[in-house]
């Protein structure tokens, strides 16, 4: 059992720090917490207004803890004083100053997940799943397959509230659908779900793990405290595959895989144009459903499809409970979604492809040659070339755009160089111009995608807002005198 904390150090005060910042100060379940240090590097008024929220939540408390709160800080108070723990905002990279810092003074730094893990009941079921890219459509495939069959689920951690908000908040659900990033797996030491999947491995966020091997084995600690009757799923086309089946077994996890192709048991895989369930060797496999049924396309959603069928079958879903809510689901906002078709033409949103992998996938869902695609946004470290490559086959034309614009452009053109199939390549200044660029060369039958392979704050607050902004450019274009907007 673990002793109380009675000095406690939060990193950060955004959503997560908020969340565990509100959890510890709540006077229905205070405990022996005695003084509450709280630095974030930014200062502004919505942070204050947190502030003020806190110091009434901590006045409320019986003893009231002593409160500190630190913004626009960028190194710790000089006290000195250690905390027997701390909680870091997954934004914090370890190597941040302020992270640095903490290791020498915290007892023990932790995330936002790996709180909540601990304050969860010892009997809550837990679905995580992480990856590089698929992640919020199987969260939230997964939460809409169990709710279909009749079960208490909600969606949490990247997507959705904090999962310690979800904790607070009253009757927590039977099952809590976890999509985990790597900067969360980082920070956690016990984290142990029934239920754990990574999709995929490929290049991202170099910059805040230092390496792509740090990155790797974040994401894989996922599987690294999961306990005997645990699932943990693999995909064997995963170029880490090898790297990751090792990891799951050195736990007492039984290790699924899925497949593109006819797997041994206990497998979730593709044949014949149909997804297949065979968890146990003894019988025949089953069959779930056509791919043809699925509302979600390209063959990345497939690959999400079986995922999600696999982990909601650790929780007692049949293969005909799975097939049900597989012909309902419809993709999330952002995520190769169709907007419209104007005059032939199809626009797709896919904002929230912010690295060159998850582009690669889009790009699977179209016919060769008929994707004017856009590209760009803020760098995130990653190389372009395998993109290009795969761009430049496939694509119809290339748009590319902001502050990453000239890196991507100067990629693709060495690519072309080398003897690649060229299609035509524009360098605009910003996303108005690379879409007005695009639907004046489209063509009927061709689409307009945009999936930027870059994160959006060079000129966005979110994906989200970069995808509503491609959506208005769209209607804007159906308003202009064609067809209407789906």
């Amino acid at each position: 059992m673990q002793a109380p904390v009675t000095r406690m150090l939060i990193l950060g005060l955004g959503r997560s720090g908020l969340a565990v910042a509100r959890a510890v100060l709540d006077p229905a379940n205070y405990g022996a917490l005695r003084q509450l240090t709280i630095v974030d590097a930014a200062d502004t008024a919505a942070l204050r207004a947190h502030w003020d929220d806190l110091e009434r939540r901590a006045a409320a408390c019986r003893p009231a803890p002593a409160l500190r709160v630190f913004l626009g800080a960028t190194t710790l108070p000089e006290s000195g004083e250690q905390f027997e723990l701390g909680v870091v905002s997954p934004g914090l990279a370890p190597h941040d100053p302020l992270v640095v810092a903490a290791c020498q003074r915290c007892d023990e730094l932790i995330g936002e997940l790996e709180f909540a893990y601990r304050r969860a009941p010892a009997d809550q079921k837990w679905i995580a799943l992480t990856g590089s890219n698929g992640k919020t459509t199987t969260t939230m495939l997964c939460t809409h397959l169990l709710r279909a069959a009749g079960r208490d689920a909600a969606s949490v951690g990247n997507i959705g509230a904090p999962v310690t908000d979800q904790l607070c908040c009253g009757a927590t659900p039977e099952i809590l659908v976890a999509e985990v990033s790597s900067f969360q797996l980082h920070y956690c030491t016990s984290f142990a779900p029934q239920a754990a999947a990574l999709l995929n491995v490929a290049p991202d966020h170099l910059d805040w793990h230092g390496s792509l091997d740090n990155y790797v084995r974040a994401k894989q600690k996922i599987f690294a405290q999961q306990r005997a009757g645990d699932v943990a799923l693999i995909w064997d086309d995963d170029p880490f595959a090898d790297r990751t089946r090792a990891c799951v077994q050195a736990t007492p996890a039984r290790l699924e895989t899925i497949s593109f192709r006819e797997h041994a048991a206990p497998a979730v895989y593709l044949k014949d144009a149909k997804l297949w369930l065979h968890l146990d060797p003894s019988t025949e496999p089953e069959l779930i459903c056509p791919v043809d049924d699925l509302l979600i396309h390209g063959r990345h959603n497939v690959c999400n499809a079986l995922f999600a069928a696999g982990l909601v079958a650790r929780f007692g879903l049949t293969a005909a409970e799975i097939a049900a809510g597989l012909k309902t689901f419809t993709a999330p906002p952002h995520r190769l979604e169709l907007v419209a078709e104007i005059a032939g033409v199809r626009y797709f949103d896919d904002s929230k492809a912010t690295n060159p992998d998850s582009v690669r996938a889009a790009l699977t869902a179209f016919a060769p040659a008929t994707v004017h695609l856009l590209l760009g946004g803020q760098g995130k470290g990653t190389p372009y070339e395998d993109l290009a490559r795969s761009a430049l086959a496939c694509a119809r034309a290339v748009y590319t755009f902001g502050a990453e614009g000239p890196v991507l452009a100067e990629t693709f053109r060495a690519i072309q160089a080398q003897g690649a199939v060229a299609p035509s390549l524009t360098a605009c200044g910003d996303l108005e111009e690379a879409f007005a660029a695009a639907a004046e060369a489209a063509r009927p039958g061709e689409a307009v995608l945009l999936s930027p392979a870059c994160a959006s704050f060079d000129a966005f607050d979110s994906y989200a807002q970069r995808g509503e902004f491609f959506v208005a450019l769209v209607r804007a274009q159906a308003r202009a005198g064609r067809e209407g907007p789906l």
